[in-house]
């Protein structure tokens, strides 16, 4: 999603516009994307995929984003959604959730013991300008980074943020080096 992102920009320094995106373009990802709005409280959610749904157990569009996370990240998660607006420059969360399970078919004792999964996933959240060259949406991706749950009869609870990192354009590409290649001690090339 990133490099079809950078490929619709016209500068390295600028977001693409909304009109540009075609999520068609990325029809295997679709059941993992989500829109959020930047321009209403707490980021709401336009779209969400199908795997939000099975992930969160309830359909996404129309909450908020940042409901979605322990209070204790909520500042920290605005002010880095604030900095990829300002910069135009997508951003890639680094998350943890526990897994939620009630499952009426275990006892309750074999239920807790699914309580301590938990669930590793990374969010890349790219900014979209809209026809008046403002940033009032981001597309973006959920891509988890673990096994599924034992018990997938289960939910995430709310977020706990690990690492945000700002992907920034490379604005001083070097060229390779060259390197030596040996076979059996002999130089190659």
């Amino acid at each position: 999603m990133l490099s079809y992102w950078r490929g619709l920009q016209a500068s390295p320094d600028k977001a693409p516009s909304r009109d540009s995106f075609d999520p068609a373009r990325l029809k295997s990802l679709i059941p993992q994307m989500i829109m959020i709005s930047t321009a209403q409280p707490g980021h709401r959610f336009r779209l969400s995929g199908g795997f939000l749904r099975s992930l969160h157990g309830y359909e996404l569009k129309d909450t908020s984003f940042l409901a979605l996370f322990c209070p204790a990240f909520v500042d920290t998660i605005v002010t880095a959604l604030g900095i990829s607006r300002r910069r135009e420059q997508p951003i890639v969360l680094t998350l943890s959730a526990p897994w939620k399970t009630q499952n009426t078919d275990m006892e309750p004792e074999d239920a807790d013991l699914f309580q301590t999964e938990t669930v590793t996933f990374e969010i890349c959240l790219c900014p979209m300008v809209n026809r008046y060259g403002k940033v009032d949406r981001m597309v973006g991706i959920y891509q988890t980074t673990c096994a599924a749950p034992r018990n997938p009869n289960g939910w995430l609870g709310q977020y706990t943020l690990v690492a945000s990192k700002l992907y920034a354009p490379d604005a001083d590409i070097k060229a390779a080096h060259l390197r030596l290649i040996a076979s059996e001690g002999r130089r190659i090339a």
